[in-house]
């Protein structure tokens, strides 16, 4: 189980708060930083790194909760493998009214995927309906009815014969809904669990030296106090390097 050292730090905007990690059968220590992209007296957006867990859903694993401590009120969702903008309440009202945004689409969320092959055309509108739960490789739209209605646009950035970098902003808001839309248009997002091939997420990730799913929120937009707030995340290097 792991736990927890942790740093009295005070949040800043632009700052990195380092934590301790350590597991109690592992004598090594792990140390994980997440970049505060802007902390009001309201709300916080972070630069959530890969493989850390929103909520402590399995008590074996990090959650972004637990490593900022304090209280703090998720108000959307973004995948443990996911990185990038993550907003996250100081108190009940704001996460109200934030959830509200995020609950009825105004929010605006701009994602960057690396994702396999070569996609033509370069306008993306996939609309195959959905569930709103993980699904698997085999059928990624789950049970027929069990599927709503749902919404991905986007374009390619680049492209080579292997792979594509698109820009990409869900309409909806169903489970896995980019990386489920990517495997039905047969152009997985790269190193996805769940729905790309293991055996080629191996390959990439023994090839480039890191394991990790390309999917990263670049750009989000909300409004507060009457004004358009917006949070940028630079693309992680990895994906240049994969793209190079």
């Amino acid at each position: 189980m792991f736990e927890l050292s942790r740093k009295l730090v005070a949040l800043r905007e632009n700052s990195l708060r380092e934590l301790s990690l350590y597991d109690r059968t592992c004598p090594m220590t792990t140390k994980i930083k997440i970049k505060i992209i802007s902390d009001t007296s309201d709300y916080l957006v972070i630069d959530k790194p890969i493989n850390l867990t929103i909520h402590n859903e399995n008590t074996k694993e990090v959650s972004v909760l637990s490593t900022l401590g304090g209280s703090l009120f998720p108000v959307h969702r973004l995948d443990k493998e996911t990185s990038g903008t993550l907003v996250l309440a100081k108190n009940k009202l704001a996460a109200a009214l934030l959830a509200d945004q995020f609950q009825n689409h105004k929010v605006k969320k701009v994602y960057k995927a690396l994702i396999r092959g070569a996609l033509s055309p370069e306008k993306i509108q996939w609309k195959w309906p959905l569930t709103d739960k993980a699904e698997g490789r085999k059928n990624p739209q789950g049970l027929s009815k069990d599927r709503k209605p749902c919404l991905t646009e986007g374009k390619v950035l680049k492209a080579n014969d292997y792979l594509s970098l698109i820009e990409i902003q869900i309409k909806t808001g169903r489970q896995h809904q980019i990386r489920k839309h990517a495997a039905l248009a047969k152009h997985p997002i790269v190193g996805d669990p769940r729905y790309n091939d293991l055996v080629y997420n191996e390959k990439i990730s023994q090839r480039f030296g890191i394991e990790r799913m390309y999917l990263h929120s670049a750009f989000i937009e909300f409004e507060w106090n009457g004004k358009k707030m917006t949070y940028e995340s630079p693309l992680p290097p990895e994906f240049k390097k994969l793209m190079s």
